[in-house]
């Protein structure tokens, strides 16, 4: 397989696991404020398929980034403040689609939650994905490679 179809494989992929942990993320998020504002049930469809369409995003656009500007690199030569400003400026991109021209449009200045949830969600993931790759590359044997960003 090609290096740009490994990459494209790896990027779908992450997508797909933030859309996947944005779901239960915001899932959760919308039973317990259901629990504490009676009536907020009625928005638990709307939190699951808000938190897969944003995590997806997210999810896409950090491994794109990371793609490109930790080209060649290793899981082991990447630092944990690095990958979460990764997060941090995909967030802030998909808040930017989110947003869009309609900053006015948004009741109470209610433009600025994509802005400040979208790119802790990002950091926190790329942090945590980080965390999961690492501890995926020490269970592998001795003799396997654990392989780098540019294979996908």
């Amino acid at each position: 397989m090609s290096r740009w179809k490994r990459v494209i494989r790896g990027v779908l992929g992450m997508g797909l696991t933030f859309g996947a942990i944005g779901a239960a993320f915001f899932s959760l998020v919308a039973l317990v404020s259901a629990v504490f504002f009676p009536g907020a049930e009625d928005e638990l469809g709307f939190m699951i398929v808000a938190g897969a369409v944003w995590g997806a995003g997210i999810g896409t656009s950090f491994s794109a980034i990371l793609a490109i500007a930790a080209r060649g690199r290793s899981l082991d030569e990447l630092s944990y403040s690095r990958v979460a400003s990764v997060g941090v400026l995909g967030g802030l991109l998909l808040a930017g689609l989110v947003v869009g021209g309609s900053w006015g449009d948004w009741p109470n200045g209610g433009a600025i939650v994509p802005f400040s949830i979208l790119p802790l969600l990002g950091a926190g993931g790329g942090v945590a994905s980080l965390l999961v790759a690492r501890k995926a590359g020490r269970a592998l044997g001795s003799g396997e490679e654990t392989g780098s960003l540019q294979e996908g």
